[in-house]
């Protein structure tokens, strides 16, 4: 992971949504990107199982859409750290490192993603609604994803859970927010794997596409 200079404090690294969206080009931005999951995120052997899957980018509201990293103040505002971004829009950001936690711990046929929009027998569709530092007396990482496995033919939902990963952090600058963000990340990738694997195992094959 890229290490650069910390923000001074949460209110001068903070820009407002309601500015200017986009910063100038002669402004130095610092690019960040997650580490790979771990190789075993759970810890029992994987089932061999003959599907393929496919996770789908998250869909996710306009505050979450972009690359920046976004911070709820403690009077309840969205705002996002100036001079700092992530490396690809939040939902393709997190689209790709669950994909890579799949295909890291095997048991899979394959694992591909919608950017290539090949056939698989299931699909791994999610909604975004957290994705943020929480300010507070505890600042903490919130993720929000409810993720559902589907039949890419019937468009039939097999099954659903909604996920919330509460990561506590130091303090708001920067290097505590990334940290805090990587250790929520592989908490949602951990607890999607072992709820999605035996989920797969257990649909019916006269029921797979």
């Amino acid at each position: 992971m890229i290490r650069l200079p910390l923000t001074t404090g949460l209110l001068a690294a903070l820009l407002t949504l309601g500015g200017c969206s986009l910063l100038p080009e002669s402004e130095p931005v610092a690019v960040y990107q997650y580490s790979q999951p771990p190789q075993n995120l759970i810890q029992q052997r994987p089932q061999s199982l003959p599907l393929s899957l496919r996770v789908d980018t998250p869909q996710a509201g306009y505050a979450h859409t972009g690359p920046r990293l976004m911070v709820q103040t403690r009077d309840n505002q969205l705002l996002s750290y100036r001079g700092v971004r992530w490396s690809d829009p939040t939902p393709t950001l997190l689209r790709e490192y669950l994909a890579q936690a799949f295909q890291r711990q095997g048991g899979l046929r394959a694992v591909t993603t919608d950017e290539n929009a090949l056939h698989a027998d299931v699909h791994l569709g999610s909604d975004l609604r957290r994705f943020q530092v929480v300010d507070g007396e505890q600042p903490r990482i919130l993720i929000e994803l409810q993720a559902r496995l589907v039949n890419p033919e019937s468009r039939r939902i097999y099954v659903s859970r909604d996920f919330r990963i509460e990561q506590p952090i130091g303090n708001t600058q920067i290097a505590h927010v990334l940290e805090g963000h990587e250790r929520a990340a592989q908490t949602l990738a951990r607890q999607l794997l072992e709820w999605a694997l035996p989920q797969m195992a257990a649909i019916p094959a006269d029921s797979r596409p």
